[in-house]
Order: structure tokens, then C-alpha cells, then sequence
């Protein structure tokens, strides 16, 4: 990944809605921890992994997503029980043909930057997960953050995590976030991405954990259009990422190179996994849905790939289609299902051999 800006690491589709297609119960309360919790439904995870590594995805993300307090899962040693059964779930179906990504997602409410927890009581907090899926992880992916806040807890809480309780002895993981976006393509709290990226990048680098990559999710692809476009736009940035677009000028945000002249933090990645619902209102909760949130017609595996997935890559030289991203991790979110994750493993030119693309 690193030497190429054409080579990329396939990730898996939405774990939620796989899960419910094929029979769990989606009781609108726990949403897909109901596959953890109910043990007549691991055989159904377990074939929902494999059905996405069948479709060539490298990395699949464990069913952890919705382990957390905001649904009612707030004994900590019962969290870190659950959270290690999906990841257990995940690396038995993984084997060596892929890598398992720990999921850790809001521990209130998705989308909802105005709920997050106070930092100091979302850093303990997030440190119940980190530690119940160390075991059975490659890296740890905090998904649909929706504030840059929320993604400093997860910073610190898994920083505080390998000075603490590995003592040193155990390998560290390295780290993926990814925002969820509005529809102008700001994180959901309003900020800007080419404000975010370097001041997450900054954390992490003071904290000692090793962020490897900045992704955006569950939301709308045209969102995360105008997110790259913005951060195509913002030569700033660039010199943080591995392979950085084309076609640049400045922008208003302060380089990290002025703030730490000396030793730089390293480089990122950038990546992008959609999802296929319609727009989600921006008051939107879990315990208030009546319903699963209604599917757009209009993302088909083809319509995922040329609207979006083919711009976002980079690798043409026509106009606009080359210079959006070079983004180096692709995947999709919910209702994104394994149709999708094998018409861009045919695109990309993904080996269905994952063992090798692993090493």
C-alpha cells in the first residue's frame, strides 16, 4: 500500500444488514449485538464473514460495533465478554485469508455528536472493548465517529490501554478512524476534514498509538466526494498522506510541520466505505427508529463502483476522475453486502488469494 497509490486493502460491507437479511432479529434496541448475544445467531456472523471474504474482501470488521452503553451494555466486564466473542468469531472465520478489524464504534449514539460522553468517562469506557478484543484483532477501526472529540477518546483511551495494562509485553495494534459525514461533507459536528486529519494525526502521535489511516462511513457517498474533494483542494495536508491527489493549492490550516519541526508523525492513509441508506435526519436515534432506515435504488454494485468507488481510487489519468483521491482502503457500510464487495474485487483487480495480499 504504501509504494503504490494504485494498490489497496478491500474491506468488507455492512456487517448490520447482512445479518438481518439472512434471518437475525433486528428488535430496533440492540440492532446487531443481537448476533453476539443470542447464540443461535453466531453460525449466521460467521457466514456473513465468510461471505465477504468469499467476495474478495482482505479485512473484515468484527460485530462489535453496537456493544456499548448508549443500548444498555454498561457492566465493563460483560462488554469486554461480548466484544471478545465477535472478535473470536471474526478470527476463526478470518483464518489467514484476511485480517480482522476490532470494530469500536460510539458509545452513545451514532451520528449524534451533541451526545457523546464527557472525555474523561468515554476514555474508561472505551477501554472495556479495546481490551476484550485485543486477543483477536489486527487493528483496531473506530468507525463512524461523528466529532473529532469522540475520536480523541478513543486516542487516549487505547493509548492509556498499552501503557496500563500490557505493561509493555504485548504487541500494539495500530489504528484506523473513520468520521461519518453530513451532506456538505463536514464531519456530522460541523467540522472540516482538512481541520480534523491533522489535529487527530497530531493526538495520536503525542499519545504513542499509531494511526494508520483516516476513513469516512456510514453516510452518503456524494458526502465523501466532497470530503476528498475538499481534501484534494487542501495541499496542507498532503504531506501526511502516503500517496496525496493531484491538482492542489493551500489552504487555512495550520501544517503540523510548523508544530513539530523536529521528528513528523507518520504518514496515513486515506479511505472510504459508504453505506446505501437513504439520508439519516440529524436527530435520528436508535431508540426512536421504529424501523430499519429505508435503502436508496439507486447504488447497485456498478453504480457503487462508477459513480463513486472509480473517482475516489484515482487510478485514471482523465480529468477530474484521477485527481478526487488516491485512497488505498475501500470497503462499504450498511447495506453495502458482498454483491458489492465482489463487483469492485473485479474492478480493482483483487486476488480472491487474500493470504498472500496479507503478508
Amino acid at each position: 500500500l504504501r509504494s503504490s497509490p494504485n494498490q489497496t486493502l478491500l474491506l468488507d460491507g455492512g456487517t448490520g444488514e447482512e445479518l438481518f437479511l439472512r434471518g437475525v432479529k433486528d428488535d430496533r434496541k440492540i440492532w446487531s449485538a443481537t448476533a453476539i448475544v443470542n447464540e443461535e445467531y453466531h453460525g449466521i456472523l460467521e457466514e456473513v464473514h465468510k461471505s465477504f471474504i468469499d467476495a474478495g474482501s482482505q479485512a473484515i470488521t468484527t460485530n462489535s460495533y453496537g456493544i456499548t452503553p448508549g443500548v444498555g451494555f454498561t457492566d465493563g466486564d460483560e462488554v469486554k465478554r461480548l466484544v471478545g466473542i465477535s472478535g473470536e468469531i471474526a478470527s476463526r472465520t478470518a483464518t489467514d485469508q484476511a485480517l480482522v478489524l476490532g470494530s469500536l464504534g460510539p458509545q452513545v449514539e451514532s451520528y449524534r455528536p451533541d451526545l457523546i460522553m464527557k472525555h474523561d468517562e468515554g476514555v474508561q469506557t472505551y477501554q472495556y472493548p479495546i481490551e476484550g478484543l485485543y486477543p483477536f484483532v489486527d487493528i483496531y477501526l473506530a468507525e463512524t465517529m461523528s466529532v473529532l472529540e469522540e475520536a480523541f477518546q478513543v486516542v487516549d483511551a487505547l493509548s492509556i490501554f498499552y501503557q496500563t495494562q500490557t505493561q509493555g509485553e504485548l504487541a500494539k495494534h495500530p489504528l484506523l478512524i473513520s468520521f461519518t459525514l453530513r451532506s456538505d461533507g463536514k464531519v456530522r459536528s460541523g467540522e472540516s476534514v482538512s481541520e480534523v486529519i491533522p489535529l487527530l494525526i497530531q493526538r495520536a502521535y503525542e499519545k504513542k498509538v499509531e494511526l494508520i489511516g483516516v476513513l469516512f462511513n456510514c453516510c452518503e457517498p456524494e458526502a465523501i466526494t466532497k470530503a476528498l474533494q475538499e481534501i484534494r483542494s487542501c495541499s496542507d495536508i498532503h504531506h501526511h498522506l502516503y500517496h496525496p491527489p493531484l491538482l492542489s493549492k493551500r489552504c487555512a490550516t495550520t501544517s503540523l510541520s510548523e508544530q513539530t519541526p523536529i521528528s513528523q508523525p507518520p504518514k496515513i492513509f486515506l479511505g472510504a466505505y459508504a453505506n446505501r441508506l437513504t439520508p439519516v435526519h440529524e436527530e435520528w436515534t436508535l431508540e426512536s427508529s421504529e424501523e430499519a432506515q429505508a435503502m436508496r435504488e439507486d447504488l447497485l454494485p456498478d453504480e457503487y463502483w462508477k459513480e463513486f468507488v472509480d473517482r475516489w481510487h484515482g487510478n485514471k489519468d482523465d480529468g477530474v476522475a484521477a485527481g478526487i483521491s488516491n485512497i488505498s482502503l475501500i470497503g462499504g457500510c450498511c447495506g453495502i453486502g458482498p454483491s458489492h464487495i465482489s463487483f469492485l474485487s473485479s474492478k480493482l483487480n483483487i486476488s480472491n488469494n487474500n493470504n498472500n495480499n496479507n503478508q
